[in-house]
């Protein structure tokens, strides 16, 4: 009879026991909380950088297999509210258009910087030809035997929710593995230059990668491409 009791009892303290200590953690928690959780059916935001093992692409094969993307936050279309950009490694890029009270519209297909085909890993917003509206410039990398075209993009704002893809032509075409760009005045002649971050170089799993970090120099909308010291800086 005693050890029916005890058999009886222990499953009644232990549930007993859980609701307590939940009780105790809700009654620690302040209310008024700096930070706030927004449900995804609120805000509209859905994007899930999922990351999928494949036989000749995993953490084995490529080192930053699990570094994840970049997050860049500006506001795109002057209405002073900040839009979110993602950069996807497996996935797409995503475009979010802040609609306000913490709402967002997916504009990705019709701004034009999904980035199917790519790797992208950091990105960044900034005007690069101070016409008062911002642009976007991804960085792309991923495992050789896949991402053979690692070209960055620089996506110009056209002001009306579209963007141009113009690395080319503002020469910022780099095809290296590459991690971040930072937009700084090296020169401060008043332009904005370009500091590329690229992957550190491991020769049995990145062959022929450009590990040097590079500055782009803007003179007057003429970008030039040099490699600094880096003790120098």
């Amino acid at each position: 009879m005693r050890r029916f009791t005890i058999q009886f009892l222990l499953p009644i303290l232990c549930v007993w026991g859980l609701k307590s200590c939940n009780s105790d953690a809700k009654e620690r928690v302040p209310a008024d909380t700096v930070f706030k959780l927004v449900d995804s059916k609120h805000s509209n935001i859905h994007f899930n950088n999922e990351i999928t093992d494949f036989p000749d692409m995993h953490i084995n094969t490529f080192d930053y297999y699990y570094n994840g993307g970049g997050v860049a936050i500006g506001d795109i279309n002057n209405d002073n509210l900040p839009d979110i950009f993602f950069a996807g490694n497996l996935v797409p890029n995503k475009l979010y258009l802040n609609k306000g009270n913490l709402e967002f519209e997916d504009i990705t297909e019709q701004a034009g910087v999904a980035d199917k085909d790519f790797w992208s890993n950091g990105v960044s917003m900034f005007d690069i030809n101070n016409d008062g509206w911002l642009d976007i410039y991804v960085c792309h990398g991923g495992a050789e035997q896949r991402y053979t075209n690692r070209q960055n993009h620089l996506f110009i704002n056209n002001k009306d929710g579209t963007f141009t893809e113009s690395a080319k032509q503002y020469g910022l075409v780099d095809n290296s593995f590459s991690s971040q760009a930072a937009q700084i005045d090296y020169d401060l002649d008043g332009d904005l230059d370009l500091f590329l971050m690229n992957h550190t170089d491991f020769p049995n799993r990145i062959k022929g990668a450009n590990i040097k970090h590079i500055i782009v120099t803007n003179n007057n909308d003429e970008l030039q491409i040099f490699k600094p010291n880096l003790r120098t800086l």
